[in-house]
């Protein structure tokens, strides 16, 4: 049984036994009108008032003096995830677009990059990653710091005894909205939801008992599992505590192109996420002795 070699034709291919046993993905049904489909979500979301209307009452509950009016931050991934911030399958334009219907203002928006302990992304990369309708908007783009402490804010301790220090500017908007790619993980059951904020908005000292060996290493803390897995639960209570008013998650296909769009509750819209992707990614397959990944 030979195996074409994915790291190009320098390399041999892969042979093995011809009774080998071969388990992949299925492969995701891309879906059509992804604009469409992407601004349907956001007015007939999951578990939730549509963006427009929440966004409308954090205004109206706002203090009427122009210069107080309310403030809005979208978290995005870094350049980490592939997450679609541009072109027709983008998920951010159709988000701001609501929000600047609704009376708040290009300065009242900010785009906050949930870095997590990753390192600040570059204003070349900011550029290929954020649509340029957005950017010539002139809303502001900003790298989360786990470092600066002056850039966190103190909201006490979770039961499991992590730190909660968080992003300020996120803490403290008026209007918080979550976006993000849902897939498998091998610690957290699924990567978008509540990982945004957690691990994505938290101190570095917070990432301590979150990413510790103990919540790794839990027998729950496995690829598509929810269920008593300490690292979701975890993030869910820090997300919890500081808030998110509105998700907007996405899954993919291997081109990295829209397969569903889930935007709502962040707790209720996630799952939803989860339960699509177990439908391509969890395969049945036999024990074996040897697995090659």
């Amino acid at each position: 049984m030979v195996i074409p070699n994915p790291f190009g034709s320098k390399y041999r291919d892969l042979i093995f036994p011809d009774t080998t046993s071969i388990v992949r993905m299925q492969e995701p049904v891309r879906i059509d009108h992804p604009d469409q489909v992407i601004r349907d979500c956001l007015e007939k979301p999951i578990a939730s008032e549509s963006l427009r209307v929440i966004a409308r009452r954090k205004m109206e509950k706002s203090v009427t003096e122009p210069s107080m009016k309310a403030n809005a931050v979208i978290v995005v991934s870094d350049n980490t995830r592939p997450v679609p911030y541009h072109g027709s399958e983008g998920i951010l334009l159709p988000v701001i677009e609501v929000l600047l219907q609704e009376g708040y203002r290009v300065e009242d928006i900010c785009i906050l990059i949930a870095t997590g302990t990753h390192r600040a992304m570059t204003e070349d990369e900011i550029v290929q990653m954020i649509d340029a309708r957005v950017l010539d908007l002139g809303i502001s783009v900003v790298n989360h710091d786990c470092t600066d402490d002056t850039s966190l804010i103190y909201l006490g301790t979770t039961q499991k005894g992590t730190e909660i220090l968080i992003n300020a500017r996120y803490a403290q908007a008026d209007l918080k909205i979550a976006t993000g790619l849902v897939e498998s993980h091998f610690m957290a059951g699924a990567s978008g939801g509540r990982k945004a904020i957690c691990p994505g908005l938290i101190g570095e000292k917070s990432t301590y008992v979150f990413h510790g060996a103990p919540f790794m290493a839990h027998e729950n803390s496995r690829d598509l599992n929810l269920a008593g897995n300490l690292v979701h639960e975890e993030a869910v209570e820090v997300a919890q505590t500081v808030g998110i008013d509105f998700l907007v998650n996405v899954t993919l296909d291997h081109q990295f192109h829209l397969t569903g769009v889930f935007a709502g509750h962040f707790i209720k819209a996630h799952e939803q996420a989860v339960s699509h992707i177990s439908e391509s990614v969890r395969v049945p397959a036999d024990q074996a002795d040897i697995v090659v990944t």
